[in-house]
């Protein structure tokens, strides 16, 4: 059982792997075979799942297999008709009471990747103790696999649609006599929101909105290195604001109607005012330590609660499942939101914002602008390093172990060590060093309100995870 194990290391809320290397139909066969006994020996009554895919290198001929491998063994099986983003997997599974999900997608990881990602039955992330159980079953007992067995295919989307129109006023988006541009960065997302906004006044400029299992070549990330054709475009136009979703369809990236991308951090704090004075929702914020603490200081103001975790939506989703959360975020485009399900949904999270410019008719770029009047100037930086993990992950847990009393010069205040290392400096700045669960590599977060205090940390901060202990 060896190779079984070296070869197949859940992550995050599942298992990433590199295509015709580690994800094979092998593989991919052992971890349906393990979902199928944990579902059945954990006494888990009328077993059911969902199933989706994403636009990925035969991730429908993968889906199709786990599909048929859980129902050779008795589970109740749905699979979506067409590729969807995971958020609708994860309302598929939450509106029909099943007891787990299933996604074949690896997000926004590059094109050489694929993955299983599991949900439970609630709508959200796989916890720890669900990923570990399911780990426990894996080679454990041979692959069932019978040709004679029903899967049922279904249209994922329609219901989550309606339900969407429950969240958000989709006709006064619609009835905006205005101009959008909007990037699937061809996967999960393409098409999807040309068919939620279909019949009003709103025109939306589509790129890279038909699917490709290569991405063309891009990092399907939406971040500002990545966004650059859709930047052009909303430059080049008279359009109020540009939206893209990642290779799944659970995150997303914004710009202002100057081209300008809106950093999360500042998104996050704008879109939970407006839902608090607009649309007078009650619930509190949680948000990871990668995130600013400009959100904080608006939950402040009105008198709300806001509970930090560490990176990964799924420890945003336990807490949402425990507390009355309005939205939950992520620094890399995951916002989650009450009423809903306890995911990431790039969708809705556009939708909100669009909604936002209806009703308000104020531009993105004054919202950002006011924001930071109220609460001083905000520079952010991030880098992402592959890297020798044993090597990094030593010299990280080095600098937890014996951090200095300053870094780049600044002189540090407190520490936070629930995520890797969460580093406060005097002078307002904040530093996050962790290593990737899903990717060889490590990343550093840095946000303050001194620009060239942010470039000088995070150098800094590269050059010790790097290079050999010491300062």
């Amino acid at each position: 059982m060896k190779n079984i194990y070296e070869h197949i290391k859940f992550g995050t809320d599942g298992w990433r792997a590199v295509i015709a290397k580690e994800f094979t139909f092998d593989n991919v066969a052992i971890i349906a075979q393990a979902i199928a006994d944990y579902l059945n020996f954990e006494k888990i009554e009328n077993p059911s799942v969902a199933l989706g895919y994403d636009t990925r290198f035969m991730s429908k001929m993968f889906a199709e297999k786990i599909a048929q491998i859980l129902a050779s063994n008795g589970v109740s099986t749905v699979l979506s008709h067409a590729f969807i983003p995971t958020p609708v997997l994860s309302f598929a599974v939450k509106n029909n009471n099943l007891s787990a999900g299933v996604m074949v997608t690896a997000s926004h990881n590059p094109c050489i990747y694929n993955g299983v990602k599991f949900k439970g039955p609630y709508g959200g992330s796989a916890m720890v103790e669900l990923t570990q159980s399911i780990e426990s079953y894996l080679g454990k007992n041979p692959i069932k696999e019978s040709g004679q067995t029903e899967v049922k295919i279904i249209d994922m989307f329609e219901a989550y649609q309606k339900h969407l129109a429950t969240l958000v006023d989709v006709e006064a988006i619609r009835s905006l006599n205005k101009k959008i541009a909007f990037s699937a960065m061809y996967g999960a997302g393409c098409g999807y929101l040309d068919k939620i906004l279909w019949g009003g006044k709103l025109e939306i400029l589509s790129i890279q909105n038909e699917p490709r299992p290569d991405f063309n070549q891009i990092l399907p990330e939406p971040i500002a290195q990545n966004l650059s054709e859709l930047i052009q475009i909303v430059k080049n136009s008279d359009c109020i604001a540009g939206f893209a979703t990642d290779g799944d369809g659970d995150r997303f990236g914004v710009l202002d109607e100057t081209g300008e991308f809106v950093q999360l951090h500042d998104l996050m704090p704008i879109l939970f005012e407006y839902l608090v004075k607009t649309r007078n929702l009650p619930g509190n914020i949680v948000r990871t330590t990668s995130m600013s603490n400009t959100i904080d200081k608006i939950a402040a103001k009105y008198h709300r609660k806001v509970f930090e975790v560490p990176v990964g939506f799924k420890n945003i989703c336990e807490k949402m499942l425990q507390e009355d959360i309005l939205i939950g975020g992520e620094e890399s485009g995951g916002f989650g939101y009450k009423n809903h399900v306890p995911e990431r949904d790039g969708l809705l999270s556009l939708l909100l914002v669009l909604e936002m410019l209806a009703k308000e008719d104020v531009p993105l770029s004054r919202k950002v602008k006011k924001l930071r009047n109220e609460f001083g100037p905000f520079h952010y930086k991030r880098i992402d390093r592959h890297c020798n993990v044993h090597h990094t992950r030593k010299n990280l847990e080095n600098l937890i172990q014996f951090t200095p009393e300053s870094i780049a010069g600044f002189a540090i205040e407190n520490i936070n060590t629930i995520d890797g290392l969460k580093v406060y400096f005097q002078n307002g700045c904040w530093m996050l060093v962790r290593l990737s669960d899903t990717e060889p590599l490590f990343r550093v977060y840095v946000g303050g309100n001194d620009e060239q205090a942010v470039n000088a940390i995070i150098f800094d901060a590269e050059m010790i995870l790097t290079n050999s202990w010491g300062y």
